[in-house]
């Protein structure tokens, strides 16, 4: 992370990095996403598929390991060094979902990990001696444009850091209002296709409604944690995905101890060998 990276993830519990992806990258990510979206749900491989009631935004399951030009996100030469330096060079991906937004979606409320139910001491965030230690955190890839007003996700910055809960009422979740307000502590994040962001799963993040009618929001959603730790689902990766995934995705989803170094640590450039 460059310096100015390091103070803004620290001050505000997120990133937004303008075109990582290039032409080409773009292009092929693209290209992937719209085959899984568009596969029949009968024709979907084993392992695949996509919860399409939900009313807030469509996950489709594993969506990194449908396509080797999704694959390869995970090791991309821009976001690689942040996912080493925010776990302490000892990375785990622990899933990959693609995500779609389409008019007519409700909001989906704020929340952030601190919610979830796991304990007061997961997950954590810290800074000693110039390192940033980040249990949980999330890289979105944006495949399509986000303009502002559009909608979609929403942060409020500097919660990763909040000593106290967040109010119930804060963003009005338990509201039957399709569209709500938000409350003008939350930042509404604009991406174009090709950027990333990031965020700690400490930050109070949501979702806005999508009100274009005539596009989506596309996006892959990515995320780490140290390897020595687990936070949610032990193995998340059925029997069915496995077999799909390079070598180094295979490494990177490793559980192993504080003490070891994964080899594609080592590379300051991993390339899916097959």
């Amino acid at each position: 992370m460059t310096p100015k990276q390091r103070y803004l993830f620290d001050v505000t519990g997120y990133l937004h990095l303008e075109n990582v992806l290039s032409p080409e990258e773009l292009k092929q990510a693209q290209h992937a996403a719209d085959r899984y979206i568009r596969t029949p749900p009968e024709k979907w491989e084993p392992g695949f598929g996509a919860n399409l009631e939900r009313p807030d935004f469509t996950p489709y399951s594993h969506g990194f390991a449908f396509d080797k030009a999704l694959e390869s996100l995970c090791f991309h030469p821009v976001t690689w060094p942040i996912v080493k330096e925010l776990t302490g060079d000892k990375p785990r991906f622990t899933s990959g979902t693609l995500g779609r937004n389409t008019h007519g979606q409700r909001f989906h409320p704020l929340h952030c990990a601190r919610e979830g139910g796991g304990g007061p001491e997961m997950p954590r965030y810290f800074c000693q001696d110039g390192q940033i230690y980040c249990d949980f955190f999330v890289v979105f890839f944006y495949l399509t444009d986000v303009m502002p007003g559009d909608g979609g996700l929403v942060v409020i910055p500097g919660s990763h850091k909040s000593e106290f809960l967040r109010p119930p009422d804060l963003f009005v979740p338990d509201s039957d209002e399709i569209d709500p307000e938000p409350h003008p502590a939350v930042t509404n994040i604009a991406p174009r296709a090709g950027d990333v962001v990031i965020i700690s799963e400490l930050l109070t993040h949501g979702v806005l409604v999508w009100k274009p009618k005539d596009r989506d929001r596309r996006f892959l959603i990515l995320r780490y944690m140290p390897q020595y730790t687990t936070y949610g689902t032990f193995d998340p990766f059925p029997d069915e995905i496995q077999p799909r995934l390079s070598p180094e995705t295979l490494e990177l989803i490793e559980i192993a101890p504080y003490k070891h170094v994964k080899e594609i640590v080592k590379q300051e450039t991993v390339t899916l060998t097959c």
